[in-house]
């Protein structure tokens, strides 16, 4: 048995579904780089499947939950569920990333970058979607995307929008970010941003994009001092 057959068995055990058509489950993992066919024998295709099987599942979570929230605080919670981001958090605590058939070997293997994966889960849950039906891929999300779900209620607004509020109500300081470190290749680069309100404890985030570093730092003030429970 290969390595990636032990990653293929151990995404199969977290993710929770086992597939009558092992198909999907192979071409969900399929990344166009290592596919004989892009269109056919890629995940490209599953991934626009899921991505909207995904929104059509977690609009309805969100809307049975949270009945007392208003339509736009519900599209900013669901816009936050949904995005790429996520689903690579999702793919990469499932163990997609080294289940993947990519490109290469070694060295040279294709970069598995937050897109990929992020595809990948979105890929996945296509997968099962026409495996096992509507029903099936709404237990998957719900399983997997309990977490965040749980969450939900703080992102109505964007937590960056949040911070400037809180600190204007209070007349503290406008916050303040600052890039104190870049590290990865061009291609997939990763940002350590310093939030900074008054004398307040800083704050870090780090993400592939500057923007998104800034709202996880962010997020992680609100947390730290309960504004967001």
């Amino acid at each position: 048995m290969t390595r990636r057959d032990d990653a293929v068995d151990a995404l199969t055990g977290r993710l929770g579904y086992v597939f009558q058509n092992e198909q999907f489950f192979e071409q969900a993992l399929t990344h166009a780089s290592g596919a004989k066919s892009k269109i056919s024998g890629s995940n490209e295709r599953l991934e626009f499947l899921g991505d909207r099987v995904l929104g059509l599942v977690v609009a309805q979570l969100l809307y049975e939950r949270h009945e007392d929230v208003p339509e736009g605080d519900l599209a900013r919670m669901l816009n936050a569920l949904v995005r790429r981001q996520t689903c690579a958090k999702i793919g990469k605590k499932l163990g997609i990333p080294d289940a993947l058939v990519l490109a290469g070997k070694g060295n040279k293997r294709t970069t598995v970058t937050d897109n990929i994966v992020g595809d990948a889960c979105e890929a996945l849950i296509a997968a099962v979607y026409l495996d096992g039906g509507l029903e099936a891929a709404r237990n998957v999300i719900s399983r997997h995307w309990a977490e965040f779900l749980e969450k939900a209620p703080d992102l109505r607004k964007d937590a960056k929008s949040s911070l400037q509020e809180w600190a204007a109500a209070r007349s503290l300081a406008v916050p303040s970010y600052e890039t104190i470190e870049m590290t990865g290749p061009d291609h997939a680069p990763e940002f350590k941003v310093e939030l900074k309100v008054d004398d307040r404890e800083p704050a870090i985030g780090v993400s592939t994009t500057r923007r998104t570093a800034e709202q996880v730092a962010a997020t992680e003030f609100l947390r730290r001092e309960r504004i967001w429970k």
